[in-house]
């Protein structure tokens, strides 16, 4: 489109309306766009209407008589039909041109604007394209040239309007190829090409943390996923910051959910045996291939099949081929796992035989394992078992010679014995056995050098001489055959030797505790110090001891108080008295103290009773219970209350 001078164009009725496109595109000399107006079609012109030719003059004919009635019919159809005529040529519409079968070559510039306006009011893209091509082509100098420009304005604007509705829609490709078309309406085709510029660095912008967050659902890095998804709803595009990120938000939420049940499943198949194994794939199993975590589940199948054969092979390589059979029986046939069922099941069979464990048993069962030839799923697993049987029969056959030798008994017989039981090397399945063989051995040589000792040193402990013995039993080193029983007969000789040093120091104690002598006493048992045989008892003692003290200490305490003579001193004692162990030496004197008080309590009470029966009884109150007194103070309290209250007593019966 060409820059024109519109400064002599009449006032537009839009020319005050703020532009609507505010994202720097503008046409050159593009005047607001208003709204589509009622086309006006072109006008026609008609011919003049022609004057009547005037009535030739009649001869006047002679008077006759007239026929009202024919006149008044006359009149009445000559005004209808005069009316009626008038209301046709009224209603009648001037001709309208047939825009779909106009020729444009031929076509009049009023025709062609008045087909675009109408094309232009649908409003659609299709409509307005075919809008501004009715108006192409137009010389310049035409008159009808500005106003056409100003309806191109219009249409053009309308068109990058519904191209953004479009490309905000999530149609990049039919907006960028709306704005393609348009673009040759415009001075500078750049301005166009930076809007498509701009839509494109969206859609990628977009595109690009979709894909983000898709690896990030892969990776299992869920909070960053959710996280990068949000950035979709911060774009300048309708279509990706609603509906795509609500799909991609779905997508992300189901498969956290189904990732979160398979981390469960992956739990079960890292923790291991059948039961588990079972469960873990059932559950993986029942993953659609629509789902996100599809692959994650095949993964784990294909981990828990391995397991699975890998525990059946655990069973066999330990003996138990029962175990592995039950294995074998539970694998559920949509694991296809034919080859490696019919592996183990052979493997099965020759670890039965080698089970019992002689030569010819080892043979047979290397016999069997063999039919598993190369390329078979469990081969290697078989020439490790044959290796294995191998070497127990050779393992077998060193054992035999050694514990041949170890029949002789001697020292010098049993050592050869545990040099051949040696050469069995540490890989050999028959290791263990040749190990315990040679232990034994070296314990019946230990008991023959050793058992001298202890005899000497228990002979040593019969004559008295503990300290003698234990130094004898001592010789037995650590580690030796005989060295447990050694370090028992030492603790024992220990135990008699601190008894003997300590017994003497203890029973001077005792004595001084009879004597009443607690405190000496004490300190004289705290010599014995911990660890000590007797430490426990003297112990046990001291505790008894301290008891004595603190009963006596309370008891004095009592008695102190008691002076005092008064009901309230009386009864602060006998609460003193009260806490002194009854199992000590002053359990009977703190007993005859309190009953020796509450007496005095409830003497007291009857004395005032002379006075004041009130007071008498507030005093009998402080006679604590479980004392001598206690009961007869119940029962004068409750007669001094039949004196207080003679109301409280029953009538006395009238004489008959």
């Amino acid at each position: 489109m060409k820059p024109n001078d519109y400064s002599q164009l009449p006032s537009s009725p839009h020319a005050n309306r703020e532009q609507s496109l505010d994202d720097g595109f503008h046409l050159i000399g593009a005047l607001p766009r208003s709204k589509f107006v009622q086309p006006t079609p072109p006008t026609q012109t008609r011919p003049a209407p022609q004057p009547e030719p005037e009535a030739s003059a009649e001869p006047e004919l002679a008077p006759r008589r007239l026929n009202w009635q024919a006149i008044a019919i006359f009149l009445v159809l000559c005004t209808g039909g005069i009316g009626f005529t008038a209301t046709a040529l009224l209603l009648k519409s001037p001709a309208v041109p047939n825009c779909p079968q106009i020729f444009l070559p031929t076509a009049s510039a009023s025709m062609r604007l008045y087909c675009a306006q109408l094309a232009a009011n649908k409003g659609t893209i299709p409509d307005l394209m075919e809008a501004l091509q009715l108006v192409q082509n137009l010389p310049v100098d035409h008159p009808l040239y500005p106003e056409i420009e100003r309806y191109t304005e219009i249409w053009i604007e309308e068109l990058l309007r519904l191209g953004e509705s479009t490309f905000q829609e999530g149609n990049l490709e039919e907006a960028i190829a709306l704005a393609t078309q348009i673009s040759s309406q415009f001075d500078d085709p750049t301005l166009i090409q930076g809007k498509i510029q701009r839509w494109q660095e969206i859609w990628d912008e977009a595109e690009a943390i979709e894909a983000e967050a898709l690896a990030q659902m892969d990776e299992g890095l869920w909070g960053q996923a959710f996280q990068t998804a949000a950035g979709l709803t911060k774009l300048e595009n309708r279509y990706w910051a609603t509906t795509r990120y609500d799909q991609l938000f779905e997508t992300l939420n189901t498969a956290r959910e189904e990732s979160k049940k398979l981390d469960a499943v992956f739990a079960q198949v890292d923790q291991g045996g059948l039961d588990n194994l079972l469960a873990a794939i059932a559950t993986a199993q029942q993953v659609p291939k629509t789902s996100s975590t599809y692959n994650e589940a095949q993964t784990l199948i294909n981990r828990a099949k391995e397991k699975l054969v890998e525990l059946a092979m655990v069973n066999l390589r330990q003996g138990r081929w029962q175990a592995a059979m039950q294995v074998v029986n539970k694998i559920p046939s949509t694991l296809r796992l034919e080859d490696e069922i019919a592996d183990i099941s052979t493997l099965a069979d020759a670890v039965s035989v080698a089970s019992f464990g002689t030569q010819i048993n080892y043979e047979d069962a290397i016999a069997t394992a063999r039919e598993i030839a190369p390329g078979r799923p469990l081969y290697n697993q078989a020439q490790e078992l044959i290796s294995r049987w191998q070497d127990s029969i050779e393992g077998g056959l060193s054992l035999d010679a050694a514990i041949a030798l170890a029949r002789g008994g001697t020292q010098s017989a049993l050592e050869a014995a545990i040099s051949q039981a040696r050469t069995v090397p540490r890989n050999n399945p028959r290791y263990a056995e040749a190990q315990g063989l040679i232990n034994d051995w070296t314990r019946q040589i230990e008991r023959t050098a050793d058992q001298p000792i202890l005899d000497a040193a228990a002979e040593l402990a019969r004559a008295g001489n503990l300290e003698g013995a234990i130094q004898r039993a001592r010789q037995v080193s650590s580690g030796r055959g005989l060295y447990g029983e050694a370090q028992e007969q030492i603790d024992d000789w220990q135990r008699q030797l601190e008894r003997e040093e300590d017994r003497p120091t203890l029973d001077r104690a005792i004595a001084l505790a009879n004597r009443g002598q607690y405190l000496e006493a004490i300190q004289v048992a705290q010599q014995i110090s911990s660890g000590r045989s007797l430490y426990g008892e003297a112990q046990r003692q001291i505790e008894g001891w301290q008891q004595e003290v603190r009963g006596a200490e309370q008891l004095a305490q009592a008695t102190q108080r008691a002076q005092a003579g008064t009901p309230e001193a009386l009864q602060a004692a006998i609460a003193l008295a009260q806490q002194v162990p009854s199992n000590s030496r002053q359990g009977a004197t703190s007993r005859q103290r309190i009953n020796q008080w509450s007496g005095q309590i409830l003497a007291i009470a009857r004395q005032r009773s002379g006075s004041s029966l009130t007071e008498a009884v507030a005093i009998a109150r402080l006679v604590p219970p479980n004392t001598a007194a206690y009961s007869a103070a119940q029962a004068q309290i409750e007669t001094w209350n039949r004196l207080l209250n003679p109301s409280a007593l029953p009538p006395i019966p009238e004489s008959p």
